[in-house]
């Protein structure tokens, strides 16, 4: 009997978050949680809103420290 194995991205990945606010100062790290690019960008857009900052996204591999 085989087994029914889900594709990887079906269990939700760490994204980098890098918010940079439009207004100057520091550009803010954080973390999300989802299971694609997509919905990354979506939680952070929740955060950090489009009136207020620059949003840039990036896969968290296993690698970074």
């Amino acid at each position: 009997m085989m087994q029914d194995h889900t594709p990887a991205r079906s269990h939700p990945v760490l994204y980098l978050v890098y918010a940079t606010p439009l207004a100057g100062g520091a550009t803010v790290t954080d973390t999300v949680a989802a299971r694609d690019e997509s919905e990354a960008y979506q939680k952070a857009r929740e955060l950090y809103p489009r009136e207020h900052f620059d949003v840039t996204i990036y896969l968290q591999s296993a690698d970074d420290d």
